[in-house]
């Protein structure tokens, strides 16, 4: 029952951070028009990398070193934040010099949103640690309250309307953040077995932060991408089709966030249930998403108009149904590297992957939404069969 509650809280809290994000989305969709719509998709699209390089750099490492002999403390946790806000002003500055017609001030309430955003992660990244994380779905539904603020508040006329969406989204997360960061904290140990100057969790990181960046340009960074070319409408239906086809990740996210650190114990341990372990998660999560995939084609075209508005009724969703299964192989993969210790294996697959998404990323006439996620299927599908013969290999190779 115990182990039962925490895969509940987990699932549940992402599932919060789920439906925060894809409400959001959503609203804001429908509220601003095509361009208002795909410079905040710009926005947020820099907003996943700092939440990713966080994660990578924090959370994850967190999850898998946390519980071993080479503790990480709630003082180091904090320290980990500098790379995260030194990685804030050059996606600060890039987005004020390609936003088209930037409303002044916006700088201002970008930082403010992106400082909300990282007390968030900080809350969230605690909680999971202490197997609560219930406590950091109050700054989720704080965002999603946020969001309805400025909708009901903001006219559609203001000139400052992108300026004051961000401060309605990350004034709440500071604010609720705040209200409970002042829980207990992690109990302390002695670091043992590791140098402090390689610390085991430093490569696990930087590789793993190396192999997301990569996967990150290959999905959301394409919305900054065209927001620099001045293709504001593509750019948008980009962001409706990603948000869309992202809540089976999402879900994959959280049983790979619970299931981590009991897989890299049994991998520390060499345990025999690794093995069995891991191809029940693959399964699970391949599985999950195949479900999502079957939705996406028997519903999808009509959820767009429904949920997005009818400025994005034609997208057809059907020529997407592969994505879930896709971020789902890639999620799986990563997952059981990185229990494995093996991260510098994702980052080479992710690599390669991304030299294959080049190649069709230069063919590609990249004129409608309809072929512009093709390069995408072609370098993510391309890291997943990659990492799983890796994992093979790796299984043999260590006797699980």
């Amino acid at each position: 029952m115990k182990k039962f509650s925490a895969l509940f809280q987990v699932i549940f809290e992402q599932a919060i951070f789920t439906l925060s994000f894809f409400c959001t989305q959503t609203l804001l969709a429908r509220y601003l028009s095509v361009t208002g719509f795909a410079s905040f998709s710009a926005v947020y699209s820099a907003v996943i990398l700092l939440n990713i390089i966080h994660g990578c750099t924090v959370m994850e490492p967190l999850l898998v070193f946390s519980k071993s002999d080479h503790f990480i403390s709630k003082s180091l946790l904090l320290q980990l934040h500098a790379p995260l806000a030194l990685a804030s002003i050059p996606v600060t500055i890039y987005l004020v010099m390609h936003i088209p017609n930037a409303p002044p001030y916006f700088i201002l309430a970008l930082v403010f949103s992106l400082a909300g955003f990282i007390a968030y992660w900080t809350v969230r990244s605690i909680a999971i640690l202490e197997n609560k994380s219930l406590k950091s779905v109050l700054p989720a539904l704080s965002q999603f309250a946020g969001v309805c603020l400025a909708i009901a508040l903001i006219p559609k006329d203001s000139p400052y309307q992108l300026n004051e969406v961000l401060i309605f989204l990350g004034l709440p997360l500071l604010l609720a953040s705040g209200m409970i960061s002042g829980g207990r904290t992690p109990k302390t140990a002695p670091l043992s077995g590791a140098s402090p100057e390689s610390p085991p969790w430093l490569s696990f990181g930087l590789n793993n932060t190396f192999s997301q960046i990569l996967v990150w340009a290959m999905t959301h960074g394409l919305v900054i991408f065209y927001m620099s070319r001045q293709q504001a409408d593509l750019a948008a239906n980009f962001r409706v089709v990603m948000t869309l086809v992202l809540p089976a990740q999402y879900l994959n996210i959280a049983i790979s966030n619970y299931q981590l650190p009991k897989l890299s114990r049994l991998a520390e341990e060499r345990s025999t249930q690794f093995s069995v372990m891991a191809r029940t998660f693959i399964l699970v999560t391949l599985g999950c998403s195949l479900l999502y995939s079957l939705l996406l084609w028997a519903a999808g075209e009509s959820l767009v108009g429904l949920l997005f508005g009818a400025k994005y009724a034609g997208l057809n969703m059907r020529d997407y149904v592969l994505f879930p299964f896709i971020f789902a192989a890639i999620q799986g993969g990563r997952t059981i590297l990185k229990a494995l210790r093996l991260t510098h294996h994702a980052s080479w697959a992710v690599a390669i992957g991304f030299l294959f998404f080049l190649f069709a990323f230069l063919l590609n006439s990249h004129r409608s939404i309809n072929n512009v996620l093709l390069p995408t299927v072609f370098g993510l599908g391309a890291a997943s069969v990659i990492m799983f013969y890796q994992i093979k290999k790796n299984l043999k190779a260590i006797h699980l």
